[in-house]
């Protein structure tokens, strides 16, 4: 006990789950006076909401209990996102190598049979909110630099595209209001999770990253493409998809790229099947493309470019609702019907303050 750092222990919330009033007291002397909050209860289904209202750094949990078991409990746990990653080490008294194989095999992070030593569980629990902070501040770290990234690639294509001043931030802002709606009114539940569409937020600020490749006599010309320059123009995204699709290859663990590439790629298709670059129709077109051509849209009308002024809100609400079947997913934009206020509010922004 002498060796163990208390001050992960002191700082965090611990639940325990066991159907046996013995044990949970014996497990309140250990942690009880330690931990920042001890929480106990003797079923599982109660442990659900527990869980959702507190979110403890780590849950030690029974597997014999009446009704649903631990592992019942764990695979329950495993479907909520926000939860599927907090440490849970098993306390049982099954001495079985076969179960507890398949506690570890389920996601378990240890596994723990009564009678337990006290400064051996300690030893665990410390170890285990240890592996789990680091892997917090990993992946914080890891999200600041990508962050870096974004940023730096959008303001790369800003610098050379005077026209776009604000385009990646304002969009992505647009993304997330639309795909929030999207949640909350449950339209597109086969399609979209809080997950997802974190991802696909994060990736929309890449999504005219192909127009890196595009000259400046097209790329910076106030006045009309020629049918050429227009199809020059068009390449951006199959340029664009094509440098993130390497990217996502290098790095498969940042699922972000993938929605990036297809946001790239497809952001320009219309659902009555006359976009660019393949001509797809309704949901052949993937759905990140489909919310991304609602905010990229909307963000053109409303802001000025070197060629014409920015229209009004009203008149870019209109345009949007007569794209709905035809430009735009019909669906898509009924959820920004319902929040085109926001849009409203979003296009007046001082990106400055926001960003800073």
């Amino acid at each position: 006990m002498h060796f163990i750092d208390r001050t992960l222990i002191r700082n965090s919330v611990i639940l325990a789950v066991d159907d046996s009033p013995v044990l949970l007291d014996a497990l309140d002397a250990i942690l009880g006076d330690l931990c920042k909050k001890f929480i106990m209860t003797t079923t599982a289904a109660e442990a659900v909401d527990i869980i959702i209202e507190n979110m403890p750094d780590l849950v030690l949990l029974d597997i014999e209990m009446p009704k649903m078991n631990g592992f019942e409990l764990f695979e329950k746990l495993k479907k909520f996102t926000a939860i599927a990653r907090i440490p849970v080490i098993f306390i049982t008294s099954w001495e079985d190598k076969r179960v507890e194989a398949k506690a570890l095999e389920i996601g378990a992070v240890d596994y723990v049979t009564k009678p337990f030593d006290s400064a051996v569980l300690l030893h665990r629990i410390n170890i285990h909110l240890n592996i789990a902070n680091y892997c917090t501040n990993l992946e914080q770290s890891m999200k600041s630099i990508e962050n870096g990234l974004i940023s730096t690639f959008s303001m790369l294509m800003e610098s050379r595209d005077k026209n776009t001043h604000g385009h990646a931030v304002r969009t992505a802002l647009y993304f997330d209001v639309l795909g929030e709606e999207m949640l909350h009114s449950q339209a597109y539940r086969q399609e979209l999770t809080e997950s997802l569409l974190e991802k696909m937020v994060y990736a929309v600020p890449l999504h005219d990253i192909g127009k890196v490749g595009i000259p400046d006599s097209i790329l910076l010309k106030p006045g009309k493409f020629t049918q050429k320059e227009y199809e020059i123009m068009q390449t951006h995204t199959t340029k664009g998809a094509a440098v993130l699709g390497r990217l996502y290859q290098k790095m498969p663990t940042q699922h972000y790229l993938h929605y990036a590439e297809q946001i790239a790629m497809y952001h320009h298709e219309r659902y009555d099947g006359s976009g660019y670059p393949n001509g797809l129709r309704e949901k052949d077109i993937p759905l990140p493309a489909r919310i991304m051509a609602v905010a990229d849209v909307y963000d053109a009308m409303t802001q000025n470019r070197v060629y014409r002024k920015a229209i009004s809100h009203k008149e870019a609400y209109d345009i949007m609702v007569a794209g709905k079947g035809t430009y735009f997913d019909p669906g898509v934009v009924t959820i920004f019907e319902n929040v085109h206020e926001e849009f409203k509010k979003i296009s007046y922004m001082d990106l400055d303050e926001h960003v800073e």
